[in-house]
């Protein structure tokens, strides 16, 4: 932990990822006076021939009770990385529940690109505001997705957390299926082990959920 004045305090976490050979990974929070928070995050793979990574990110849990997602991106249906051209930046909102889309069996879903800033709020419009520096990819959910892996057949075979998953993420890689099941995702939509990712986003605590598109422009200095 180290003090940025007597404004901020800076604290960063470190840790190993149980690739072979080992990545690592380092996460700094810097929380201002206000509340605010300045999240940086690296990932070092440990090789750059391991295999690819499907997504680099952060996953959080958040109060039940912020079941009401606000955000500025593309929307309002899911979009992932390879498949967004359908999808119009713009302000989309809707409950947590909502975001979810029903396939054949239980899988991934529910991803948003482009993401400016994203609000989790209650029935009152207070809650959390996430602003990308400067785009994210943000999935809300109550489902983590390991939830998602565990083989159920069927939507009603799953069982949502008293909670809400925030993923808050650098990128996760495309989907491919070009010829509808099978082909692999294109090259440029995968994330290598050959570099270093690194991200930056801010947790900002709101009351109000008109004021997240200025909130999500405003400096947080150190100075």
């Amino acid at each position: 932990m180290r003090p940025l004045d007597e404004r901020a305090v800076e604290i960063t976490c470190t840790g190993t990822l149980p690739t072979t050979p080992a990545s690592t990974y380092s996460t700094t929070y810097t929380v201002f006076g206000n509340g605010e928070i300045k999240v940086d995050n690296t990932l070092h793979p440990g090789a750059s021939n391991l295999p690819y990574i499907p997504e680099v990110g952060n996953l959080l849990f958040l109060p039940r009770r912020l079941d009401r997602l606000h955000y500025y991106g593309r929307g309002p249906e899911e979009n992932m990385w390879d498949r967004n051209n359908a999808t119009d930046v713009g302000l989309y909102s809707g409950t947590v529940s909502g975001q979810w889309t029903s396939y054949l069996r239980p899988q991934e879903n529910g991803n948003k690109t482009d993401v400016r800033w994203a609000a989790l709020t209650d029935g009152g419009g207070r809650g959390l505001l996430v602003s990308g520096e400067p785009l994210l990819e943000v999935n809300a959910s109550h489902f983590t997705p390991e939830d998602l892996s565990v083989g159920a057949r069927h939507d009603y075979q799953l069982t949502p957390r008293d909670a809400v998953v925030l993923r808050v993420n650098h990128r996760q890689m495309g989907v491919g299926g070009d010829n509808s099941w099978g082909a692999h995702t294109h090259d440029e939509f995968k994330l290598f082990a050959d570099r270093d990712y690194a991200y930056t986003y801010r947790l900002r605590p709101l009351t109000r959920v008109s004021e997240a598109m200025a909130a999500s422009r405003r400096p947080t200095a150190t100075e």
